[in-house]
């Protein structure tokens, strides 16, 4: 068999292979054309639902992305949404994960996706795919997170590969989305708070700058002699200021394990992790803050909490006005338009991984696209 996925289908594929902490294959191929070899035609039972993260057959309803060099290639089962591969792209843009399955390189996929995703959930697909985690195939915002794998590609790698695209439409806001990128985020929860406060205050965000995200900093000798550690790494840093985050999620501060050993009699161990985890905390803050690093927490309560985050962003740019002489002029009078702030607060709910997320989503989707329509009238 051979068979290359596109577009969503694609995503769940890389999904899958990442999460099983594959290395994806240096060497990039042309795009071939579908064969069901060894049988003569195509099947359901052909399609590797595991590899795609199908829970079930496809069906006429719900059918399997494919695309094809050509539309004398395509495959005439039902059960396959076909589509021919557009002119002007570079040539050796696939990669074989293994038995006969392909999928687009993940620049490729990038470009495909924007024309099916929020600029907001499409820059954070940049995120993810130039970061060391996978969301879920089967349920990207609220399944398990893999953790601690390699970049499938680099800021650098999308950007490079634009410039071989050509003057299209998808690659100028694939290249919008990009800017909003960075490299190197550990978590999905850090990539929202990054690309918040990148985002310009035009698109809903709190456009504080350009961010750099796990960058390594040394400490000082004399400090670490007395116990400190070598380094600190924090999560987000705006580029050109002593100002960042770090995202500290519930397992920072876990209050339902105090709360629960509070009545036990005999508290297991889990109490004390939770003791040092905040007490290292504590002294990351301060390590950081030694090394000219003002880094400041942000919790879920602060991205769940209506203007949380509004509070978090106004405190970073008034550390930025006194440290780095910055002014927070323009946040201020921004966040002073109530107007505005339900619709922010609904940008990020839209983001986060709950169940509630999805509805916002559609519901700006839908916003976007009636808008798009009144504007075509």
């Amino acid at each position: 068999m051979l068979l290359t996925t596109c577009n969503q289908t694609a995503l769940r594929a890389l999904r899958v292979f990442r999460s099983a902490r594959g290395a994806l294959p240096a060497e990039r191929h042309e795009l071939p054309r579908p064969d069901p070899f060894p049988q003569q035609r195509w099947s359901k039972r052909l399609v590797p639902l595991a590899a795609l993260g199908l829970a079930s057959p496809p069906s006429v309803e719900d059918p399997v992305d494919v695309i094809v060099p050509n539309a004398a290639s395509r495959t005439q089962a039902s059960f396959f949404s076909c589509h021919v591969m557009p002119a002007g792209l570079p040539t050796d843009s696939y990669l074989t994960l293994g038995n006969g399955l392909c999928i687009p390189c993940p620049e490729l996929l990038f470009l495909q996706m924007v024309a099916i995703m929020t600029p907001e959930a499409h820059a954070l697909l940049g995120y993810e795919l130039c970061g060391t985690y996978s969301r879920s195939a089967t349920e990207p915002r609220t399944g398990e997170v893999t953790y601690g794998i390699a970049p499938a590609t680099s800021v650098e790698k999308i950007a490079r590969y634009l410039d071989g695209c050509g003057r299209r439409t998808d690659v100028m806001l694939a290249r919008q989305s990009l800017r909003l990128v960075a490299d190197n985020a550990w978590s999905p929860m850090e990539a929202i708070v990054a690309l918040m406060a990148r985002l310009p205050v035009t698109k809903g965000g709190y456009g504080l700058g350009e961010v750099a995200l796990n960058v390594r900093h040394d400490a000082f000798p004399e400090l670490t002699s007395l116990g400190c550690r070598e380094s600190r790494v924090p999560d987000i840093e705006i580029v050109g200021t002593h100002v960042g985050f770090n995202y500290d999620s519930h397992a920072h501060f876990d209050l339902d394990s105090i709360a629960a050993a509070a009545l036990d009699d005999h508290p297991d161990g889990a109490i004390w992790d939770v003791r040092e985890k905040y007490l290292d905390d504590l002294r990351r803050n301060r390590e950081l803050a030694a090394m000219g690093r003002v880094i400041l927490p942000v919790t879920p309560n602060d991205l769940f909490a209506p203007s949380g985050l509004d509070a978090v962003m106004l405190e970073a740019a008034f550390a930025m006005e006194e440290f780095d002489d910055r002014s927070a002029t323009y946040l201020r009078v921004y966040l002073g338009f109530r107007s505005l702030a339900a619709e922010r607060q609904r940008l990020i709910w839209s983001l986060l991984p709950w169940p509630e997320g999805k509805r916002y989503a559609c519901e700006r989707l839908e916003k976007a696209t009636w808008r798009s329509r009144v504007g075509h009238t």
